[in-house]
C-alpha cells in the first residue's frame, strides 16, 4: 500500500470511538472456478434461485450507511461476475467519508472486465489505497487443475500483466498464493510463472469454515507450513509498510504448525462479514450470524442478547478458529505488542 497514512489515521480514529471499521461483504456468490479448495461455486448450481435474492444497489446503500468504515474487502464468489460492481464501490464511498482501503480478490477469469472496473473505480472514487489480489496455486498445469477450469492460469496472468502496467499511486496489485496440500513444492514455480518476485505476492492458507464449506482435514498436510516457512524466508523484510503482513505470515507458520494464536480475536466488534444477502455475520467463518440487516438496523442487531452470546463465544475461545487474512490483519493491529512478541518467539 502506497498510502498507509490514511489508512492508520482512518483506523486509530475508529479504534479511539469503539466503532467498527472493517466489512468483509460477498457481493455475489457466482464463481465461473470448480476449486479444489473452496465449494462457493457450489451454492448457485445447487440452488440457482438464490442468486435473484442478493443485495440491491439501494439496500446495499442503505446498509453501509449504517457504518462509517476504514477498510471495504469486496469478495465472492468472482466479485468481478457482477455488473454494478463499480457502483457497488461508489455507493459504500459515498455513506464512508473515512474509507481508505479497499481490497478485491480475484480468480482473473475476466481480465478485460476487471481491468476496466479497477480503472473506473480508480476514476470514480478518491479511496487512497484500492488493492486487487490476483490468485495463483502453481505452475499452469496445477493451477488450471486446481481451479477445474482450463485456461484460466492464462486469463490469470494476463489480468496480472494488465493491472500491473497502471500506474496510479492509489493502486496496487498483488499475487495471492493459497497453501495447502494440492500445491505442495509450488510456490517458487507458481510466483516465477508469472514473472513476478516475493514482494508481489500475499500468502494465505486454504481455510475450513461456513463460509469456504470446506473442511480443514481435506485441506493440509505439513507441505503447507513448509511453503510459508520458505516464503518468510524468502521476502523482503523491515519494511514498515508490510509490517502486518511479516506478523501474519510468521503467525500463520506457527498456526499450521498446531500452534494456537495467542491474540484476542477483534471479529464481531470491529469487524464483520456480510453475506450477498444482507445476513451479518461476526466473520467467515462462524455460521452464527447477528441476524439481517435487510430486516433490521446495524445497532439492534448489535444491542440484542443474540449479540452478547456471540461476542463471548468469541473472547471465550469458543468460535471454530482460524488464521485468515479477512479476521488476522484487524485482530494484528489490536493487539500489536503481543503479535509481535508471538510472531519473533520460537
Amino acid at each position: 500500500m502506497k498510502n498507509l497514512h490514511s489508512l492508520v489515521y482512518s483506523v486509530a480514529r475508529a479504534m479511539y470511538r469503539q466503532d467498527p471499521y472493517k466489512v468483509t461483504y460477498a457481493v455475489t456468490y457466482q464463481c465461473n472456478a470448480r476449486c479444489k479448495i473452496c465449494n462457493i461455486w457450489k451454492k448457485y448450481v445447487q440452488v440457482p434461485q438464490k442468486k435473484a435474492e442478493e443485495l440491491t444497489l439501494p439496500e446495499i446503500g442503505a446498509i453501509f450507511s449504517q457504518f462509517d468504515l476504514s477498510w471495504v474487502s469486496l469478495t465472492g464468489g468472482e466479485p468481478f461476475l457482477r455488473d454494478d460492481l463499480v457502483d457497488i464501490v461508489s455507493a459504500i464511498e459515498e455513506c464512508s467519508p473515512h474509507l481508505s482501503l479497499l481490497t478485491i480478490p480475484t480468480n482473473g477469469s475476466l481480465p478485460e472486465t476487471a481491468r476496466r472496473a479497477t480503472e473506473s473505480i480508480l476514476e470514480e472514487t478518491r479511496i487512497q489505497n484500492v488493492v486487487v489480489t490476483v490468485s495463483v496455486d502453481g505452475d499452469e498445469l496445477l493451477h488450471d487443475e486446481l481451479r477445474g477450469v482450463p485456461g484460466l492460469w492464462k486469463k490469470a496472468r494476463t489480468l496480472y500483466h494488465m493491472l500491473s502496467s497502471m500506474e496510479n499511486d492509489r493502486f496496487s496489485v498483488l499475487l495471492e498464493f493459497t497453501v495447502s496440500k494440492h500445491n505442495a513444492g509450488y510456490l517458487d514455480r507458481a510466483i516465477r510463472s508469472f514473472g513476478a518476485d516475493y514482494s508481489q505476492v500475499v500468502i494465505t492458507a486454504a481455510h475450513s469454515s461456513y463460509f469456504y464449506r470446506t473442511e480443514l482435514h481435506h485441506l493440509h498436510n505439513s507441505s503447507s507450513a513448509q511453503q510459508v516457512s520458505q516464503f518468510n524466508a524468502s521476502c523482503p523484510r523491515y519494511d514498515p509498510r508490510s509490517i502486518l503482513s511479516f506478523l501474519y505470515t510468521r503467525l500463520l507458520e506457527k498456526y499450521l504448525k498446531g500452534t494456537p494464536v495467542p491474540l484476542h480475536c477483534v471479529s464481531g466488534r470491529s469487524s464483520f462479514f456480510l453475506d450477498p444477502y444482507g445476513v451479518l455475520y461476526p466473520c467467515i467463518t462462524m455460521e452464527t450470524p447477528f441476524g439481517s440487516l435487510r430486516e433490521d438496523s446495524l445497532h439492534n442487531l448489535l444491542k440484542g442478547e443474540r449479540a452478547s452470546a456471540i461476542i463471548h463465544r468469541i473472547r471465550d475461545h469458543k468460535c471454530p478458529g482460524c488464521w485468515t487474512p479477512c479476521e488476522a490483519y484487524q485482530t494484528i493491529v489490536e493487539n500489536l505488542p503481543r503479535a509481535v512478541i508471538a510472531a519473533c518467539t520460537r
